[in-house]
């Protein structure tokens, strides 16, 4: 039998083991885990497990609201009983240790027995017995109702965020089409995995939250899209009336009353008859004479020596000619009823009306039609034309009018492939991994469809075996804290020290800042050079870095230079080759192999509180990548002061949990009680003698006090302790003791004599 263990001591599960191997004569493969999501990948990893022990108080909780850590593990058990399914399709049986609060008949065992927990253990049953008797044999549904004292009526058997989407998968899947930038094709491939992974409910609600532009090109080119969204109006056209309803806001009153409705751009010569009745036609400005008819002058200078006529009123002669121009080609309407039989209406035969009126709008003949010429408009008609933008174009015959020199922007970004609003060049990013779309592994999307076009361009890099290399003369070790608590004041003190004791000792700096790069370079171009190859010869299998002394060596690169660096198992493969100590200035950033890799890791911290955080926060990330390792951890407390209610022990304290920053659950990253640590403490000439060796690029520990360098070298015993190790003494052999020959020969008289 296979079982997964997730209890909180290892202590519990070997008891659990030893019983059951003896009371039940079956011997039992096992395996630890420490926290709810190692738990979801080992299931996803290994689907050969037989039985899965859980104890609900695996992790510690700091807040103490009841309902919010119940949530909480009803959530995390909610998705390991999707995982818990063997090769053969079959459930795994879950047994659930409760906490001490737990009683029958309460809602949380309502809760779990509705999604198929039947083996939960509380109160005095939660015995090592009871465990075996379940792992032998565990309950079926019946047997759990008993149990549990539930009623089947208060059971609902579908867990409550089935439906849900959570913001933080909102958000992923935003991000994800950020990145597609303008490919219509990817948009809708996309979208076809992701409703692969939900259910029509929660592909609605994703649906909401996506930006318009993906929205109008899925309910064109999506079947799926356009089956689970019902809509009145198309996107995209709400789109282009958007953008319209915009133009018309930012559009002011001159280019509203001179604009065209149909907004078209003259291409030829505007006509008009030669006489133009204006009495029913709406006037802006109030026509002083009657309105002569227009004559046309071809070679001529053009005279204005009446000035009746306004500037406006030619204006809307123009206007409401046009307009009368258009309107020729619609029936015109007639009063009364319709007749029954109406005559076709090529047979209709329009009399001319008599009387006043306006006249009937017929086709104009072209005798009676003239060419309109620019007339040349003087400097006080200038001034009152100067609001409308008057275009001449670069041709004198085509008089462009005003307002209608109008793009149509809409048909513009139609023809340029870009829907109206969104023609924004989209942000440049460095194409990555995309984020998993995998319900099941802590609410990430896992792009695993071989048919979407999506693949990461980091380089990947083999990873290669330093074991071998790492013998009782090479040691790697990593120092890592949050920004400003001195990582790099230890690394770069440490690293002199060590090379005076003669051990040959190298620094590799993969933080993101690149300090070493401006204090070992000293500013000569040469050694800039070397600094900026050195990364990547290691990578090809040369160890050529900056020879800060005759012992140490640095080996750095161009700050937020990332190429090269993450082939972690050649760079040290190359260094232990050379050097018998290699220090790792570390940082957040530092890839994970380095960590993985490394035979300690030395957290280094102060005694400010709000640097903690991001640590822990660090830390924690490695364990669930299971690349922390309790055994390699070391502490450095750097800048130790006196402080009224803080010691050592509380600052490790504070390191050795991860806390939610809601408060909700905690994590131990360490024991705080056995780790080992060394405690540095602050000295203003200290500090200022380093300033002073950074700013003059030459890195010594010359001028430190004698307490300084005393602790120095305790921390270089820790980190490399065969520096502690000194040959026992011999006294030399003397074979001549330099007397004369006279001297020797008293000596030998008196020996016989005495």
């Amino acid at each position: 039998m296979k079982v997964l263990f997730a209890v909180s001591n290892e202590e519990i599960s070997e008891s659990i083991v030893k019983r059951y191997q003896k009371d039940y004569k079956e011997i039992i493969s096992y395996k630890n885990v420490y926290y709810f999501n190692a738990i979801l990948k080992e299931l996803q990893k290994d689907k050969n497990y037989d039985r899965i022990v859980i104890s609900e108080e695996l992790e510690a909780f700091t807040n103490t609201q009841y309902s919010q850590i119940d949530k909480f593990i009803f959530d995390k058990l909610d998705s390991i009983s999707d995982e818990a399914t063997n090769l053969k399709g079959d459930d795994i049986p879950i047994i659930l240790i409760c906490s001490d609060r737990r009683e029958k008949s309460e809602e949380m065992l309502v809760k779990l027995f509705g999604i198929g927990i039947y083996d939960a253990l509380l109160g005095n049953d939660r015995s090592v017995d009871n465990v075996c008797q379940l792992l032998n044999k565990p309950r079926v549904k019946k047997e759990a109702k008993i149990y549990y004292k539930i009623d089947s009526e208060d059971v609902s058997y579908q867990a409550e965020s089935e439906n849900d989407v959570s913001e933080i998968e909102i958000q992923n899947i935003l991000a994800h089409y950020k990145r597609l930038g303008k490919d219509e094709q990817r948009y809708v491939d996309s979208f076809d995995n992701i409703a692969s992974q939900y259910n029509d409910v929660q592909l609605r609600i994703i649906s909401k939250f996506l930006p318009l532009n993906v929205r109008a090109v899925l309910e064109e080119q999506s079947p799926k899209y356009q089956q689970i969204i019902s809509y009145n109006s198309k996107i995209s056209d709400n789109l282009r009336a958007q953008k319209n309803k915009e133009k018309e806001k930012k559009d002011g009153t001159s280019e509203k009353l001179l604009g065209n409705n149909n907004e078209r751009t003259m291409t030829r010569p505007v006509v008009i008859p030669s006489s133009v009745n204006m009495n029913s036609t709406k006037k802006l400005a109030k026509v002083q004479n009657e309105i002569k008819p227009i004559e046309t002058y071809e070679d001529e200078d053009y005279e204005d020596n009446d000035d009746e006529e306004t500037t406006e009123s030619l204006i809307e002669q123009i206007e409401s000619l046009e307009k009368d121009l258009i309107e020729e080609e619609k029936p015109k309407k007639k009063r009364g009823r319709p007749r029954k039989n109406p005559l076709p209406e090529d047979n209709i035969v329009e009399t001319p009306k008599r009387g006043r009126g306006r006249p009937r709008k017929t086709v104009i003949e072209e005798e009676t039609i003239k060419q309109i010429v620019p007339p040349k408009i003087n400097d006080e008609e200038k001034e009152i034309l100067s609001g409308f933008n008057l275009q001449e174009d670069e041709d004198e015959d085509d008089f462009i009018l005003p307002g209608m020199n109008i793009s149509n922007t809409i048909e513009e970004d139609e023809e340029a492939g870009m829907l109206p609003g969104f023609d924004e060049e989209p942000e440049e990013v460095e194409e990555k991994v995309v984020p998993g779309f995998n319900k099941t592994e802590n609410k990430n999307y896992n792009y695993n469809n071989q048919q979407t076009s999506l693949k990461s361009t980091r380089e990947t890099y083999p990873d290669v075996d330093i074991s071998n290399l790492l013998t009782s003369n090479t040691k790697v070790a990593c120092f890592v804290g949050t920004s400003k608590n001195g990582t790099s004041f230890i690394v770069n003190n440490l690293a002199e020290v060590t090379s005076e004791m003669g051990i040959n000792t190298a620094i590799l700096d993969t933080t993101k800042n690149r300090n070493s790069y401006y204090i070992y370079t000293k500013n000569e171009e040469n050694l800039r050079k070397v600094a900026m190859e050195s990364i990547s010869d290691l990578a090809q299998g040369q160890a050529r870095g900056i020879q800060a002394n005759r012992n140490l060596t640095v080996y750095t690169s161009l700050p937020e230079e990332t190429e090269g660096i993450e082939n972690a198992g050649m760079i040290l493969k190359t260094l232990l080759q050379k050097h018998s100590l290699v220090l790792i200035d570390c940082d957040f950033d530092t890839p994970m192999q380095y960590f993985e890799k490394t035979q300690e890791i030395y957290l280094v911290q102060t005694y400010d509180i709000l640097t903690i955080q991001p640590l822990t926060a660090f830390l924690r990330d490695l364990k669930s990548k299971n690349i922390l390792q309790e055994n390699k951890l070391r502490i450095v407390l750097n800048k130790a002061l006196k402080v009224r209610g803080i010691n050592d022990k509380t600052i490790i304290g504070g390191m050795a949990y991860y806390n939610d920053p809601a408060m909700s659950f905690m994590t131990e990253l360490f024991d705080r009680n056995t780790i080992r640590y060394i405690t540095v403490p602050f000295d203003e000439d200290v500090y200022a003698k380093y300033l002073e060796n950074v700013i003059e690029c030459e890195m010594t520990v010359k001028g430190y006090p004698k307490n300084m360098i005393q602790i120095l070298k305790e921390l270089s015993r820790m980190v490399y302790p065969m520096v502690s190790r000194k040959a026992g003494y011999v006294p030399p052999r003397v074979e001549n003791n330099g007397f004369t020959s006279s001297m020797n020969s008293a000596l030998d008289q008196m020996k016989r004599r005495y």
